[in-house]
C-alpha cells in the first residue's frame, strides 16, 4: 500500500495538468481493492456517486476539483475523518440554503 501512496505522491509533484492518466485509474483501482472497498464507499468520500465513479475507472475524465481530492488523499494531507467532516460540513451549508430559500 505505501509503494501506491508513494507513486501517487510522485505522480502529484511530477505531472501538474493530468491527474487522472490511466496508470492512475489503475493505482486507484488496486489501491481500492486492496482496501476491500466497493466502488460506492471509496468514491463517497469523494463527493462521488458509485456510477460516476466506475466510470472514472472506465477511462472517463476525472474533473479536477475530483482529482485534487484524491490528490490530497493519497499523500495523506486529508484523510478519511477530514473528507467526512467536510461532507457533513457541506450537508449543513446545504440545508442552511433550502432553509433560506423557504
Amino acid at each position: 500500500m505505501e509503494m501506491l501512496e508513494n507513486h501517487w505522491q510522485a505522480a502529484v509533484q511530477n505531472r501538474a495538468a493530468d491527474v487522472s492518466s490511466a496508470v492512475d485509474r489503475v493505482l486507484i483501482i488496486a489501491y481500492r481493492k486492496k482496501r476491500k472497498e466497493s466502488q460506492r464507499q471509496f468514491w463517497a468520500r469523494f463527493g462521488v456517486t458509485q456510477s460516476r465513479g466506475s466510470r472514472f475507472e472506465s477511462g472517463a475524465e476525472i474533473p479536477a476539483p475530483v482529482s485534487i481530492l484524491l490528490g490530497l488523499y493519497f499523500s495523506k494531507t486529508v484523510n478519511d475523518s477530514d473528507l467526512g467532516k467536510a461532507g457533513r460540513v457541506m450537508s449543513g451549508e446545504a440545508r442552511e440554503l433550502i432553509n433560506l430559500d423557504q
